[in-house]
């Protein structure tokens, strides 16, 4: 294919950056690729990386080499023209598609395999269908997760047109997509306003999830749903909790000690101050609760997380990321600061729906999310809903959250890392900061950071503009809790707009992030030490 002379500079530019001891490659943007495109990184596939591009109606599978130049795409010609939502497993070498069409009434989930070379391997295959979807709903039916150490595959939809009997359908798959079990469970409840969220897949091939119950004049009511692998058994244990108002419980699973761990910060009072850390660990093989803690952060605690005079305050801007189990049962909890302005007035964390300042629910994985509050990707994957729901707002692009509260504009500000390590007890071991600053206008796919995790710990990156300066900025928790920054990589490129927060892994020391020139995603490979 040919290159654009843009293209062409970007290759030269490339070469250049080889030499450095950390190091990125930029690919060029293709003439096939549309303003709007939704894409998603799939990772390295023998020699190349492979990426999913969606432009129009054309689904392909862009392959990529060792310096981002474009060797192959192929066009997905069996899928339907109206694709409502497509996942992907990869293996080492072969990649499923997992994807899910209406046919009138009908939803159909689907999966077909591509090689290593991205052709289809035989037929697609129908794994599932849900009858009498209201046609043109766009409804989101069947969810796909797996398990950490990708043994485990899970297939399953959740009824909600009966609030007070929802009813999950569950398949187990093997790591080749071989059907294991099958199992379709009712989980009653006496109050209609209850519904089911995080849900996550342990090794062991066993379903988690949260049920949250609205109550008047009290905070919502939490319990945590077991669903074993073919729905043998079913456990829902209360998280009891009269005291605190808890605020975005984040689901863990630590496949290590073979338990559960849920997380939230929580107040005291109605929209009140950020108090502490609520953690709840269950055993899975017990059944049963193991802990229930409340940590109060000191304004000792307070001072490490904030330049604010009013130590008060200091936790009412974060938001948990992520959390990552240790083999001892320790847990390393990593939340960020992030809030939003309007030119009319300013939100607090309380004012948000069901997460954080950066948090749209219409564009979320809402059944298997990553940890964060900001959306997947804004031109990537989205929509959430159930049978009976009404939702499927399927893929999006730029959105404003508060444009139809009539706010011309809203700036988004995301701040400082904070890392905290808890010991299995749920008690605070240490606070540690990663200091930055960045803003943006209308949009929030620019600021914020990624993560991967190698031998050397958890590498965190994010983009830094000041000076005239550009840089990609890197720091690295090891297993032992130090907290080192390493050699920032300097950015040539001026007009680029780069996204972190879609970082992706493809390797022991890679990522690729995608980037924005003149409102076309391109991509660049980062290369670490």
């Amino acid at each position: 294919m040919q290159k654009s002379i843009f293209s062409l500079s970007i290759a030269l530019l490339a070469l250049v950056q080889i030499s450095w001891a950390q190091s990125y490659v930029v690919s060029g943007i293709e003439k096939t690729d549309k303003e709007g495109m939704q894409y998603e990184v799939l990772g390295k596939l023998g020699k190349n990386y492979w990426i999913y591009k969606k432009n129009g109606s054309i689904s392909t599978i862009a392959q990529y080499n060792d310096q981002m130049q474009l060797v192959k795409q192929n066009d997905l010609t069996f899928l339907p023209a109206q694709v409502q939502q497509i996942e992907f497993v990869k293996r080492a070498e072969k990649l499923f598609a997992f994807y899910q069409f209406q046919n009138n009434k009908t939803v159909y989930a689907a999966l077909a395999t591509l090689n290593a070379d991205g052709q289809l391997q035989g037929d697609p295959i129908v794994l599932d269908t849900a009858q009498n979807i209201r046609p043109g709903s766009r409804a989101k039916i069947f969810n796909l997760i797996e398990s950490d150490d990708h043994q485990k595959i899970l297939l399953f939809s959740v009824n909600t047109s009966n609030p007070a009997s929802i009813k999950i359908k569950t398949s187990s798959y093997n790591t080749n997509f071989e059907e294991i079990a099958d199992a379709a469970i009712s989980i009653n409840s006496a109050n209609k306003k209850s519904l089911l969220s995080d849900f996550a897949l342990d090794n062991k091939g066993n379903l988690y999830c949260l049920r949250n119950t609205t109550q008047n004049n009290a905070a919502p009511a939490v319990s945590l749903i077991y669903l074993s692998e073919g729905g043998k058994e079913v456990v829902e244990t209360p998280v009891l909790n009269t005291q605190f108002l808890l605020d975005d419980i984040r689901l863990k699973i630590d496949n290590n000690q073979n338990r559960v761990v849920l997380n939230s910060f929580y107040a005291i009072s109605k929209k009140g101050n950020i108090e502490g850390l609520f953690t709840y660990i269950w055993d899975a093989n017990a059944k049963t609760e193991v802990l229930l803690s409340a940590n109060r952060f000191t304004d000792a605690n307070r001072a490490l997380v904030t330049n604010k005079r009013n130590l008060k305050t200091a936790l009412d801007t974060y938001y948990i990321d992520k959390v990552n189990t240790q083999a001892n049962g320790d847990f390393v909890l990593m939340a960020e600061s992030a809030e939003t302005y309007s030119n009319r007035s300013a939100f607090s964390r309380w004012d948000y729906f069901w997460g954080g300042a950066f948090y749209n629910p219409f564009l979320f994985n809402y059944w298997n999310r990553p940890f964060g509050f900001y959306p997947w990707a804004r031109f990537g994957w989205g929509g959430f809903g159930g049978w009976g729901w009404g939702y499927g707002f399927g893929w999006g692009g730029f959105w404003n959250p508060y444009a139809s509260f009539g706010y011309p504009s809203v700036t988004y500000t995301a701040n400082q890392i904070a890392l905290l390590s808890f010991n299995q007890k749920g008690d605070l071991q240490w606070v540690k900061t990663i200091d930055k600053s960045q803003s943006d206008m209308n949009v929030d796919q620019f600021i914020g950071y990624g993560s991967f995790e190698n031998n050397n710990g958890v590498n965190i990156i994010y983009y830094q503009k000041q000076k005239g300066q550009r840089q990609f900025v890197i720091n690295t928790l090891s297993a032992s809790g130090a907290l080192s920054k390493g050699e920032s990589i300097n950015l040539q490129e001026k007009r680029f707009d780069w996204m972190p927060k879609a970082l992706k892994q493809v390797g022991e020391n890679e990522c690729i992030i995608p980037y924005q020139y003149n409102n076309k995603i391109g991509f660049a490979k980062i290369q670490l030490k």
